[in-house]
């Protein structure tokens, strides 16, 4: 009797395991510095992203998606579900030089998602620290890496010109294939332009990966669409794809477009990889920036984010509301919708945690917030209602979006420049590079002609500080400033009220000075981790 009941036993597990859904595959695609009107599905009729747009129609767009101002916090915020303010990397981004990552008391997502059998892979840009091999991304849960640690690159020949202000001649080799803890320099590529080298190789994952054992979390930081190194050409394509856009007058704006294209391109054979191996029906993929365009020249690039205020190191809605969206069978309740609801970088953590079978609880004390009940449809109450922006104590630029109201104080972060121009890089013409039509899709943002008396100066009368307030909702392009209209008052210091809160939770900035021993004439010529001091320095050292 005893085996009897031990044979019936096994069977039901059996069947039990058979019945369980598997755990889904996750490919995280990021575009770097990509602008709001830089894709068809805003309303660009320059930009062509015929892939991108398919699977955004299919999935669901996120279009109150916030991001920040800039990469490395971005970054930071994606993969450890704690606001950049909580983690000591609020203030810029990592430089080649500093002894500077993510702390490594944080845990990492696919650390997480390895813990629920995952394996993990990272094909592109890193930019969260490589000054010691233990902030280098297989010794922070990826399995492999293929890419460059810093943020930026040359397209062809991948090696970067970075360094100190005050000794910008630090050139070196920035490409690396790192397997299991074991980093390997790469001189193979040079002259293959790399969104086709990081397609090939995550392809070539797709391709290789044992579906059957255990479930992909594959993550591509692209390069595009940022610059390339500031030496020779920051703006880099194949010449055959850039003939493909004469209509566009501007060359500067052409070679964008074109670089755009090629990851376009790149997303659809990772789609098509993919596909051959039938995976298709269990795969969510995620599509994110890091932060906004950078504008008409601004760091040497030339995205637009129309209508959308400034763009790249602002945080106004042109530096921080990012282009995203979700694709898979799972979304099907939602397929097709333009979805309002409230989302920031740090939530992808729990969102995908949650999809992928963990329990949110256990992820501790962190700021993002799983919308994975909202994304699938299961539960559309939306559990977040502000984002934070940032706070740069630095600078003291702060902004808060609290529902549909925003504040912002000195928001123009790490660049405090000529405003007009930046404004007029965002939005108005010929800066924006093409003649925009209003609701030509359904995801587009439109604000109508841009007003002449905007303050550009975000300016309060009453404080004398740089100061603004908007209503997102009814101004989402941030024309009116709000902050001296009497009947405002109360909105504003509520919204003050929220900044406190946050002062409170944040952490000094981690701004550690240049260690000469990172220049890699001292690697042969490679910038790759340098000291075997893991310990991140006081600010200044």
């Amino acid at each position: 009797m005893r085996t009897l009941n031990l044979v019936f036993l096994l069977i039901q597990m059996v069947i039990l395991s058979s019945c369980q859904t598997p755990k889904p595959n996750i490919v995280f695609l990021l575009a770097d510095d990509y602008g709001w009107n830089d894709i068809g599905f805003h309303g660009s009729r320059q930009v062509k992203t015929p892939f991108l747009d398919k699977l955004a129609n299919e999935g669901v767009i996120l279009n109150n998606y916030y991001v920040s101002p800039l990469c490395t916090p971005s970054r930071a915020a994606l993969m450890t579900g704690r606001h950049p303010v909580r983690t000591g990397l609020q203030y810029y981004v990592i430089e080649a030089g500093q002894r500077l990552g993510v702390p490594l008391n944080y845990k990492l997502m696919p650390e997480y998602l390895n813990d629920l059998g995952y394996e993990s892979h990272i094909v592109g840009k890193w930019h969260l620290g490589f000054f010691h091999r233990n902030y280098t991304p297989t010794y922070r849960g990826f399995k492999s890496f293929y890419g460059y640690y810093m943020g930026h690159n040359d397209y062809f020949d991948h090696h970067d010109y970075e360094g100190p202000p005050v000794d910008r001649n630090w050139w070196g080799l920035d490409w690396h294939y790192d397997q299991d803890m074991t980093l390997t320099d790469v001189y193979s590529d040079f002259g293959v332009y790399s969104t086709r080298v990081f397609a090939r190789r995550a392809g070539g994952i797709i391709a290789q990966h044992d579906f059957e054992s255990k479930p992909l979390f594959l993550y591509v930081p692209f390069q595009s669409v940022h610059t390339a190194n500031y030496l020779t050409d920051p703006l880099q394509v194949p010449q055959d794809t850039e003939f493909q856009f004469p209509y566009i007058w501007d060359n500067r704006r052409r070679k964008y477009v074109g670089n755009v294209y090629e990851m376009d391109v790149a997303v659809s054979n990772i789609y098509r990889a993919l596909e051959s191996r039938g995976v298709l029906d269990n795969t969510i993929i995620v599509f994110s920036t890091d932060n906004g365009g950078a504008p008409n020249g601004y760091d040497s690039n030339y995205g637009s984010n129309f209508p959308l205020r400034a763009g790249k190191g602002y945080f106004f809605e042109g530096g921080a509301r990012g282009v995203g969206f979700v694709w898979g069978d799972v979304f099907k309740k939602r397929s097709g919708e333009v979805s309002m609801d409230l989302m920031h970088v740090s939530d992808w953590m729990p969102t995908l945690y949650e999809a992928a079978g963990g329990s949110v609880g256990k992820l501790g004390d962190i700021d993002g917030h799983s919308l994975w009940p909202v994304l699938t449809g299961v539960n559309r109450t939306c559990p977040r209602s502000e984002v934070l922006v940032n706070l740069n104590p630095v600078l003291n630029s702060k902004a808060i979006k609290v529902g549909k109201y925003k504040y912002l104080l000195n928001p123009y972060d790490r660049w405090d420049a000529d405003y007009d121009n930046w404004f007029k890089a965002a939005g108005d013409e010929p800066f924006s590079f093409e003649e925009m039509l209003p609701n030509t899709t359904q995801a587009q943002i439109w604000c109508g002609e841009v007003p002449t008396d905007i303050d550009t100066k975000c300016h309060s009368k009453i404080t004398g500080l740089d100061e603004c307030v908007f209503d997102i909702e009814s101004d989402p392009c941030e024309y009116y400033n709000l902050v001296d209209e009497p009947q405002f008052k109360q909105v504003k210091e509520d919204l003050l009220k929220r900044v406190e809160y946050w002062e409170g939770l944040q952490v000094d900035p981690l701004i550690p000075g240049y260690d000469a021993l990172g220049n890699p004439k001292y690697q042969n010529n490679v910038f790759k981790p340098w000291t075997t001091d893991p310990r991140i320095p006081p600010n200044g050292l």
